[in-house]
């Protein structure tokens, strides 16, 4: 397998777009939006008709759905700004009406903002990976399953990534060769079909946590086509295709660092939350000091049996996994409700520290996802992300490795979701035309990396690699919370992005932005 993955990309990879048609755009008003959804308005809407192999044109197609944001001063409109919001796989049709607000206003104001549901990924692009036959056959098998990041010991992980290993093998039989063909190179290969079927020459991207490895792969593939590039919340490309150096006994996410980010993400919001009235953080215990002991007096007293959620016994790590799965975003996104915010948060750990031993405390914050935000037709959720990482990216391949990894992360970096994140055991599809590097191709265009010190999901030091291995990039520090700096606004940085997309003037060098005020100000 190593081997495989050092090997130089073929020559064929970016070229393949090339030879297939151009879709025809019929921009149109987007349907209604679903309810608790954020509203689409003021977004049009229209579909992208691309190969499902560019080897083979003429074997089948995906209907991307597109959504765009029409700048809002016409006459002084650059040019389209592309944006992928992550995932793998996050629908752009969602994401896009929900965080329009969350970009500076001089973007809105001079681009068409434009988003995706990606190939086979679901939302409203068809076809989509499914796994099984129906959406109540999956909600059967995940139902039977152990929670991922429920334990730190052994025997619980072994069972989890067992099981894990199962559902790999169901998504693998039912997906059949589809799974070949939604890798990042592909995604990739259609942004550049929307680039040509939109007249523009060069195109203006925005990338955030997942997305910024599809750009660092589109501008690699196609850099004479690129105008500018924003990268926020990285994720390090060597790290994710497992190049040379990198340590394939760990998983995607592990070698990315995330562990790390989620524990040091925890302790400062813990901080933050010490260091305001418990009006504003209901956590807080006075200090960040007192607050820090009182989270883990909090744990002690779980994993002694004191602590019940909905009538559910839970220990020290899955109070941790839940907090660290819900602190991506600093203030909610209208129909997100699985991130609700670090208020939220905090009023969901003071509820289970004043529950009375045994009794139900209040629901976890990332139970109250609207029925509204499961994308329609079936497409399983627990399959779209592998489809993906363990298609192109190595992972443990083994029950036993896999374990191993996991338990090499929990002690290095504490309690965390991540070694669950990407448990590729049992996954044999592999993608059929990946880009696998090199990453530095784009010498004249200089990329901006975007990137928050406290993110949950993708460290610090995983865009610190990615500016590296961009080679001309300019690095933005963030200091401040949650995944990615888009979703959690600082004005400096906004006001560097929107300066730079619009005149192509990066950042002074060593320059950096903090956000001034504290994560639980204004709710």
């Amino acid at each position: 397998m190593g081997l495989i993955l050092v090997l130089a990309p073929s020559p064929l990879a970016p070229a393949l777009a090339a030879e297939v048609k151009t879709p025809v755009l019929a921009w149109a008003n987007c349907p209604p939006a679903a309810p608790g959804a954020a509203s689409t308005s003021a977004f049009q809407c229209a579909e992208a008709v691309v190969p499902i192999d560019y080897q083979h044109p003429g074997d089948g197609s995906f209907h991307l759905a597109l959504i765009r944001h029409p700048a809002e001063r016409p006459a002084d409109r650059i040019g389209t700004l592309f944006w992928n919001p992550g995932g793998p796989g996050d629908a752009g049709t969602q994401y896009l009406p929900a965080g329009i607000d969350r970009f500076p206003a001089e973007l809105r104001a001079r681009f068409d903002i434009l988003s995706w549901d990606p190939r086979g990924m679901g939302g409203r692009t068809t076809p989509a990976v499914q796994c099984f036959d129906s959406a109540a056959a999956e909600a059967q098998f995940l139902a039977a399953q152990p929670e991922a990041g429920l334990s730190d010991d052994l025997k619980s992980i072994d069972a989890v990534v067992s099981q894990r290993a199962a559902l790999n093998a169901a998504c693998v039989a039912h997906g059949g060769g589809l799974l070949a063909h939604v890798s990042t190179a592909d995604n990739a290969r259609d942004l550049d079909l929307l680039r040509r079927a939109l007249g523009e020459e060069r195109i203006s991207y925005y990338g955030t946590s997942y997305g910024t490895f599809l750009g660092a792969t589109y501008i690699n593939m196609f850099p004479q086509h690129v105008r500018a590039t924003v990268l926020d919340g990285g994720v390090a490309p060597s790290a994710w295709m497992g190049n040379a150096g990198e340590d394939l006994s760990l998983s995607t996410f592990v070698r990315l660092g995330s562990d790390f980010g989620a524990a040091a993400t925890l302790d400062a919001f813990l901080t933050a939350c010490g260091q305001v009235a418990a009006k504003d953080c209901a956590f807080s215990a006075g200090s960040p000091q007192a607050t820090h002991a009182k989270w883990q007096a909090l744990l002690t007293r779980a994993d002694a049996g004191g602590v019940s959620l909905d009538g559910e016994t839970l220990r020290s790590s899955a109070i941790a996994s839940d907090v660290m799965s819900s602190l991506y975003l600093v203030q909610p996104l209208p129909g997100f409700g699985r991130f609700p915010g670090y208020r939220a948060v905090a009023e969901m750990l003071q509820g289970l520290w004043t529950a009375p031993a045994g009794a139900a405390a209040p629901a976890k914050p990332n139970e109250t996802l609207p029925a509204a935000a499961s994308p329609a037709p079936y497409a399983t959720s627990a399959g779209r992300q592998p489809a993906v990482i363990c298609g192109e990216s190595p992972n443990p391949g083994s029950v036993a490795e896999a374990v191993a990894q996991a338990e090499a992360s929990f002690h290095r970096a504490g309690v965390t979701p991540w070694p669950f994140g990407a448990s590729c055991v049992g996954w044999t599809a592999r993608a059929a035309q990946p880009y696998r590097g090199p990453w530095n191709r784009l010498q004249k265009q200089p990329v901006l990396v975007v990137a928050s010190s406290f993110d949950p999901a993708t460290a610090f030091g995983s865009s610190v690699r990615l500016a590296q291995e961009l080679g001309n990039a300019r690095l933005l520090p963030v200091l401040g919370f949650g995944h990615t700096v888009l979703f959690n606004p600082d004005r400096c940085a906004q006001d560097y992005v929107a300066d730079y997309l619009s005149s192509l003037k990066l950042p002074p060098t060593g320059a950096a932005c903090k956000d001034d005020h504290s994560p639980f100000e204004g709710g």
